[in-house]
C-alpha cells in the first residue's frame, strides 16, 4: 500500500510539473537543477554520516569502511564492464525513436535513481512489511512529490515515468521481505544504505554540473552488501 501511495504521488506531482515548465525560462529551471543538487548532496552526506558514525557511550567510531569501499570499487568495476549506462540510455532512446516520444531518458534515469537508490526505500518498504508501519514509505513519498514536481519541471515527461521504476524496485523490495526477512541481519539494511547514500552524492555532483559520473555504472555496488552477508 506505501508503495503504491508513493508512486501515486511521483505522477500526480510531475504532471504539476509538467505544467508549469512551459511558463518557466531556461535560467529558472537550470536554477531549480542546481539547487535540487544541493539538497541531494547535504541528504546524502546526511543519512551518510548517521549510519557511518556511531557512538557505543564511550567514544565515536565509524564502521563498515573496508566494505564500503570494496563495494563501491567492485561494483562500479562491474557495472563499467557490462555498460550499463550505455546500454539502458540506448535503450531508452531507442524507445523514444521508435514511438516518436519527446526526449525522456535523462529524466526517466535521473528521477529513478533518485526514487530508488536511498536508504528509505529500503528501510520503509521492510517497516511496512514486518511492522505494517507506514511512517518511512509516507516520508519519502513526500520528499519524492516535492523532488518529482521539480525534475518535471526541469528534464519533463521522463520523471513521470519513474513511477514504474518504483513500483518494479519497492515491489521487489517487499517481496525479499516477506520471504527472506528473518533470516536477514539488521545490519544489512545499513550496509546497503550507506553504499547508496554515496550514490546519491555522485549523482549531486552531476546536477550542480561539477563532474558527470555514470551513477548507473555503480548501481551494482549495492549488490556487494548482500554478497558479503551471504559469504559469511
Amino acid at each position: 500500500m506505501g508503495t503504491l501511495i508513493n508512486a501515486i504521488a511521483i505522477v500526480i506531482a510531475s504532471i504539476i510539473g509538467l505544467m508549469f515548465k512551459s511558463k518557466l525560462n531556461i535560467h529558472i529551471t537550470n536554477q531549480l537543477k542546481l539547487v535540487m543538487g544541493l539538497v541531494l548532496m547535504l541528504m546524502g552526506i546526511g543519512w551518510f554520516v548517521r549510519d557511518f558514525i556511531t557512538y557505543d557511550g564511550v567514544r565515536f567510531q565509524t564502521q563498515y569502511e573496508l566494505l564500503i569501499l570494496l563495494s563501491i570499487i567492485i561494483g562500479t568495476l562491474i557495472g563499467s564492464l557490462l555498460k550499463l549506462d550505455e546500454r539502458f540510455r540506448g535503450f531508452i532512446k531507442n524507445i523514444e525513436t521508435k514511438h516518436k516520444l519527446p526526449p525522456i531518458a535523462e529524466g526517466f534515469i535521473t528521477a529513478s535513481l533518485i526514487f530508488c537508490i536511498g536508504a528509505i526505500a529500503i528501510l520503509g518498504v521492510f517497516q511496512d512489511v514486518i511492522e505494517g508501519n507506514l511512517t518511512l514509505l509516507y516520508i519519502k513519498s513526500i520528499l519524492d512529490f516535492i523532488t518529482a514536481m521539480i525534475l518535471a519541471s526541469t528534464l519533463g515527461f521522463g520523471v513521470l515515468l519513474s513511477f514504474i521504476s518504483v513500483l518494479i524496485y519497492q515491489g521487489l523490495v517487499m517481496l525479499i521481505a516477506l520471504f527472506f526477512a528473518p533470516f536477514l541481519p539488521p545490519d544489512l539494511m545499513v550496509m546497503i544504505g550507506l553504499v547508496g547514500n554515496i550514490l546519491i552524492v555522485a549523482l549531486s555532483l552531476d546536477f550542480l554540473e561539477i563532474k558527470s559520473i555514470k551513477v548507473l555504472n555503480m548501481l551494482p555496488a549495492l549488490i556487494i552488501p548482500i554478497l558479503y552477508v551471504v559469504i559469511l
